[in-house]
Formats: C-alpha cells, sequence, structure tokens
C-alpha cells in the first residue's frame, strides 16, 4: 500500500473512531459513562451524606432522576427552593468539580419554622463542605441571572408557588427562561392531586396544571417521568401524613427552552 493510501487509510479509521466514541458517549453506553454512573451511586452511599438523605433515596431514586433529566458534569444548576438542601448535595455530586450548583432560596424559606431550613443547609454547607455549592438568597425577581444556567430544578415545591397570583407564577417563570441558557433545561418534581384539584393543605397540584402553565411561559415539554409514579396513593391525604410520607404518587417534567 502506498504511503498517500496508508495516510487516507489512518485518517478514515480516526474519524470513524471518534464518531464511533461520540455516538456512544451520546447515548450514554461509553465505558467512562458507566464509570460515572458507578462512582456517582458511591457518591450518594458515602456515610458523610447525612443519614437522613441516605434513607430518603429508596423513594426519591435521585439517579434515576440525575439520569432521566440529563444532569451532567460541568453543569451550571440553579436549584430554585433548595430548602433544607437535599437535591442540591445531589445535583453537587453529580455535576462535579466542573459544575457549580447555586442553591436558591428566599426570605421566606429562611425563616419558616423557627429558621429549620436555613440551619439545616447551614450545617450541610459548613466549612466549605460541598465546594461546588453557592448560596443563592435573593427574592424571586432578583436573579439577575441572564442566559447563564444550563439547567434548572424545582423539586416539591411548585405546589407552593401555585398559592400565590398568576401574575406572580408567570414572572417568577419568566425569570427563570431569562436565567437559562438557549436551550438549558427546567426539571419540576411535585406530588400529584386528583383531577380538577389544588388543594394547599395538602400539598399536591394536578400534573396538568403545571404542564399547562410552564408550557404557557415559553418553556417546550422535553420528556415526561412515570419512575416516581404511585398507584396506591389515591390523592387524598396530606404528603407528611405517616401513611404516604415518603411514597406519594409524583410526576416529573423536564421542560426546555427554546433555542
Amino acid at each position: 500500500m502506498k504511503l498517500k493510501n496508508i495516510a487516507l487509510f489512518l485518517a478514515s479509521a480516526s474519524i470513524l473512531s471518534a464518531t464511533t466514541i461520540y455516538a456512544h458517549t451520546q447515548h450514554g453506553h461509553s465505558l467512562a459513562d458507566k464509570n460515572y454512573e458507578a462512582n456517582f451511586a458511591k457518591a450518594l452511599q458515602q456515610e458523610s451524606r447525612p443519614e437522613a438523605d441516605r434513607k430518603r433515596d429508596a423513594g426519591r431514586k435521585p439517579q434515576k432522576v440525575m439520569q432521566f433529566a440529563g444532569i451532567k458534569p460541568g453543569m451550571k444548576v440553579l436549584d430554585m427552593v433548595a430548602s433544607g438542601g437535599y437535591y442540591t448535595e445531589v445535583l453537587s455530586h453529580r455535576v462535579g468539580p466542573t459544575g457549580q450548583v447555586l442553591a436558591h432560596n428566599n426570605n421566606f424559606i429562611l425563616t419558616v419554622l423557627d429558621g429549620r431550613f436555613n440551619k439545616e443547609i447551614t450545617k450541610r454547607l459548613h466549612n466549605n463542605r460541598l465546594k461546588n455549592v453557592t448560596r443563592f438568597e435573593h427574592e424571586f425577581g432578583d436573579f439577575n441571572l441572564n442566559n447563564e444556567i444550563d439547567a434548572a430544578t424545582m423539586m416539591l415545591n411548585y405546589h407552593d408557588l401555585y398559592g400565590q397570583e398568576a401574575s406572580k407564577r408567570k414572572a417568577v417563570l419568566a425569570e427563570l427562561k431569562q436565567a437559562l441558557k438557549p436551550g438549558g433545561i427546567f426539571v419540576v418534581i411535585d406530588m400529584e392531586a386528583n383531577p380538577g384539584e389544588h388543594n394547599p393543605k395538602l400539598h399536591r397540584i394536578q400534573s396538568s396544571i403545571v404542564k399547562k402553565e410552564i408550557l404557557a411561559a415559553g418553556f417546550e415539554l422535553e420528556k415526561e417521568g412515570n419512575f416516581l409514579r404511585n398507584p396506591d396513593d389515591d390523592h387524598t391525604k396530606m404528603v407528611f401524613d405517616p401513611s404516604i410520607r415518603g411514597k406519594t404518587d409524583r410526576f416529573v417534567f423536564v421542560f426546555k427552552k427554546p433555542a
């Protein structure tokens, strides 16, 4: 084989190899991805993570949530209404040292219940324990984030937002949309309510209401997950009722800001 043909052959092989690796990576089948998922699972199980968090994992399925949502290393994520920071820590491990998590709480969340959530997240982040997490303490309307967030999450809290006036909810979604990069994702998990119902006392909201509002705000529905569903939950009990707590019927939405 002539040198020119050899060079062309090697170049073609190199391109083919790169394309194959890229395709595997895109579909989550590369060896590196498998190692990453195994390491992420170990991070969730480590003893330095609060025991209460680890006990919640069976019901919340954090690894499945992160995989389904497409949260990846290096992302900058806004954890909206982070409260005590369960999902903040999950996100911290997920995005890794090259990523960043903004743990958002407003004054209400930080002061309600005698400052319970402020105490929890302060303890969680003590001594720079999660180095890639920054406390982001701002009221809605005061984010000042412009096309710089890869992903945002609102975990188990949209029902509280629904207690606000419709105009305020629209403003929050508009602010979030402004914060996200084009193509950025918005992940929402909440507790299902019966059709046509929204009962703040039960801390539930109907999934169709959430979907309709976020679509109306200009987001696109990327996908919907059923892996946190529980058909044994009849939606009549408050989510903190001992008989259903941690086992509520929950919906998972992944929305996208149009590119």
